[in-house]
């Protein structure tokens, strides 16, 4: 009998798995007490302020390198080409910082001072490095007349700056000293193509087209005659004796 009930126990042993272990569960999170959600929440504020203040600070100063200003020189009056720069051709102005602007800083006004003007200046333009320079012997009432020159309209020996030259109509394809055709008719006509003028700079030997261009000063008087014969291609240079 016990051995029948032993091995029906047995059996029912076999047929059936024993239960599994019981699993913890996991543990609750833990609750936030109400005074540390108010800590939590005073930190997120302070840092919310101080990120606006921040981005203030950041927009003022963007603002104020914007509209900078500075004081730099204009020009006070009208100033002829080649005229010394004195103080009261020199004003003041106070103007916005831009970059693509390059005037002189008030600060050097003392340095500006005794520079000749190289090119003619207008009452309230800003003044600029490229406007002013060292007196190079351009005196007022002359102009600055480029003659595009090639082999044969000036001599061998060359140019040098400072040299006296005798700028002469020459005649052209159709025997015309002025260019239009017209062949001149008198010597005295000749005479009136004539001009006196200095060597301010001579440029280097273009290779492809052959033409040397010479800066030469010449009274106001001749600057536009002798532009429109540098036009033309028919002149040429002589020079002249030094001290002629």
């Amino acid at each position: 009998m016990t051995t029948r009930v032993d091995g029906m126990a047995s059996s029912a042993a076999g047929r059936y798995p024993a239960p599994a272990p019981e699993v913890a569960p996991p543990p609750a999170p833990p609750v936030r007490s109400a005074a540390a959600r108010r800590r939590t929440s005073r930190k997120s504020l302070v840092l919310s302020v101080l990120l606006v203040l921040l981005g203030g600070l950041l927009a003022l100063a963007a603002g104020q390198m914007l509209t900078a200003r500075t004081e730099v020189l204009a020009v006070a009056h009208d100033v002829p080409l080649g005229s010394t720069i004195t103080t009261e051709d020199l004003a003041v102005a106070n103007v916005t910082s831009d970059p693509n602007l390059s005037p002189i800083p008030a600060s050097q006004r003392s340095q500006i001072v005794g520079m000749v003007a190289q090119v003619p200046l207008s009452r309230g333009e800003l003044l600029t490095g490229a406007q002013v320079g060292p007196d190079s012997g351009f005196t007022a009432g002359e102009m600055l007349v480029a003659l595009p020159l090639k082999e044969g309209q000036f001599p061998a020996g060359g140019l040098s700056p400072g040299q006296q030259v005798l700028i002469v109509a020459t005649p052209g394809s159709t025997g015309s000293t002025i260019g239009s055709g017209t062949p001149a008719a008198d010597t005295d006509g000749a005479r009136d193509q004539q001009v006196d003028a200095t060597v301010a700079e001579v440029g280097p030997l273009n290779q492809a087209t052959q033409v040397t261009v010479v800066d030469v000063r010449v009274s106001a008087d001749d600057g536009v005659r002798v532009a429109e014969l540098a036009s033309t291609g028919n002149l040429a240079l002589i020079v002249l004796p030094a001290g002629r």
